[in-house]
């Protein structure tokens, strides 16, 4: 059987001061249909923002979805127990939420550009590397290990792979190095790793 939603709460939901919030969460759906049409619209957002490096397509869903949720969840506030302000409290009602929306979508847009960097391409290896950050993505980093690896984003937000050693010592899975002098006579990095940052478990 089918979810039976009743007739009444259908009618609150078409009301027209839930639209703003209905059609955040239509945004979502434009977003999962066609989200190369919605691209310039996230990439708007995220400048507006203040976002350089997150998908622009992922923080327009964090947004549309924190607006319907938040707006619906205030709306449906007012609608249960001050029905009486239900117009009069759309305005800040519908201030409230945007502000909520931005908050959220902007915190959590921080977490996407850190931990999942929208990648435009992928390379193996790649010189003037230098200085930026890595994870590692072999099983350990060592001087003696030939196969260590790490994942470095580029300035064109390019994910490189590259070959990378330690000067002594060893450095698991999954920890934060840094790249220093690349070593032309193995085609490897060196890399530090990055001290205070905790690894995935």
């Amino acid at each position: 059987m089918g979810v039976r939603i009743p007739v009444n709460y259908l009618t609150f939901l078409l009301q027209w001061y839930n639209w703003p919030y209905l059609a955040g969460l239509a945004l979502v759906v434009g977003t999962l249909m066609r989200p190369g049409l919605l691209e310039p619209a996230g990439r708007k957002l995220t400048a507006w923002l203040g976002i350089q490096r997150a998908a622009p397509v992922a923080v327009l869903r964090v947004f549309g979805i924190t607006l319907g949720i938040f707006g619906l969840t205030v709306s449906g506030a007012l609608h249960d127990y001050w029905p009486a302000a239900q117009e009069r409290g759309f305005v800040p009602g519908l201030l409230l939420t945007l502000i909520l929306a931005v908050a959220v979508t902007r915190g959590l847009g921080r977490v996407f550009e850190r931990h999942f960097p929208e990648v435009k391409a992928i390379g193996w290896g790649g010189r003037g590397l230098a200085g930026r950050e890595g994870r590692v993505v072999s099983r350990t980093v060592s001087p003696e290990y030939r196969a260590g690896r790490a994942q470095v984003i580029g300035e064109d937000e390019t994910l490189h792979m590259v070959m990378c050693k330690t000067r002594e010592g060893e450095v698991p899975f999954g920890a934060l190095v840094r790249l220093s002098e690349y070593d032309e006579s193995d085609g490897r990095y060196f890399v530090e790793r990055v001290s205070g940052v905790s690894e995935p478990e």
